[in-house]
Order: C-alpha cells, then sequence, then structure tokens
C-alpha cells in the first residue's frame, strides 16, 4: 500500500509515517499542499492522510482532484483533525466522500492503514429482509446521517439494493433508518449504505 501524507509538521508525518511502516506500508511525505496536488497523478497513492486544520479550505480542492479519477481509483482519503469534529462537519466529510477522520495519532486509530484489520466497532446493527424473511445481525462501524457502514455475521446474499428496515444501537439509543446498498465486500462481510 502506497501512503501519501500531507503535513507541515514533521512530529505529525513522522508518527504517522511509523505506524504506517508497522502495517507494511509505503510513506510519501510532502510538506507542500500544492507540490503534493501537482504530483498525485504521478504518485498514484493507495491512502491519502491529509493534515486538513492546516488547509483549511485548500483540501476540499484535494478531496475532489482525488475523487475525479485524476489521482487513482478507489483512493481512500482520511483527515488528521486536533479538534473534534460538529455534526456539521461530519456531515460535509460525508458528502464529500472523506473515508474518515482520527484526532489520535495511534495505532489502534490508523487502523484502516491495515486492510486485513476489522473495522472498530461503535454499536449493533440489525437488518430485516422483508422478502426472505430473515433479520441480519452485525457490528456498525460507522454512522452519519447519509452512510452507514456495519460487518456483519453472516455473508447472505442481497436480492435487492434496498434494505427498507434497519435498526442501530449505539450507547443503548436505537434508530430505525431505510438504507440503499453503496457496497457490499462479501469476503470482509463489509456492508456500507446510502441513507434514504
Amino acid at each position: 500500500m502506497k501512503v501519501l501524507i500531507i503535513t507541515e509538521n514533521t512530529e505529525i508525518s513522522s508518527k504517522i509515517s511509523a505506524i504506517a511502516k508497522t502495517y507494511g506500508a509505503d510513506t510519501i511525505i510532502y510538506k507542500w499542499f500544492l507540490k503534493a496536488l501537482d504530483n498525485i497523478e504521478e504518485i498514484q497513492p493507495d491512502l491519502i492522510i491529509l493534515n486538513s486544520c492546516e488547509y483549511p479550505r485548500l483540501w476540499k480542492t484535494l478531496v475532489q482532484f482525488v475523487k475525479s479519477g485524476i489521482g487513482g481509483e478507489n483512493v481512500g482519503i482520511y483527515l488528521y483533525e486536533e479538534a473534534p469534529l460538529s455534526a456539521e462537519d461530519q456531515k460535509k466529510y460525508s458528502e464529500l466522500g472523506i473515508n474518515g477522520y482520527f484526532k489520535n495519532i495511534t495505532k489502534e486509530e490508523l487502523y484502516f492503514l491495515n486492510p486485513d484489520a476489522p473495522l472498530p466497532a461503535i454499536g449493533q446493527i440489525l437488518l430485516s429482509m422483508p422478502e426472505s424473511g430473515k433479520i441480519l445481525s452485525g457490528k456498525l462501524n460507522s454512522l452519519s446521517d447519509t452512510k452507514i457502514q456495519c460487518t456483519l455475521d453472516f455473508t447472505p446474499d442481497f436480492s435487492s439494493d434496498e434494505i427498507p428496515y434497519i435498526s442501530v444501537c449505539v450507547d443503548k439509543k436505537i434508530k430505525d433508518y431505510s438504507a440503499r446498498i453503496l457496497k457490499y465486500d462479501k469476503s470482509k462481510k463489509s456492508l456500507i449504505l446510502e441513507v434514504c
């Protein structure tokens, strides 16, 4: 895995790079945002980690540029955020296609550098499948106003992209949703849903 790290802070880049290397990733570090942006097509990274507070307006340009396909296909983008995110910022990140963000530079928070690592669970999820009469259970990995990511306990075959009845439980609070399937990785039992 090739990881592009963009930050002017050498302490941050060194810590992220050290953790990435323990997962077997190759890292490329850029201090200058525009130089990184100019070289993304040539670098073709699998993953980009960006210190967004250093570039409060420019990082959105980079995201749109990468999501256009110029930087490669399926490039993951993660933002380092020193302050907790507001609900509005979380929604904005989800709409822009950010894969995630982290506040602490620890091996646990940088789990996404290891593609074989299980995603951390923040709660439980139940999906009701009216066509088959089955109820699927799993671990809730992330939740926003627009997307749900979970890891299922079983590997079902879905007969429809629409899942009308979904219940999630986070911190002993239950919420109901309906959603459609955006991505399903049967081998990892990983499911990404778009909330309707």
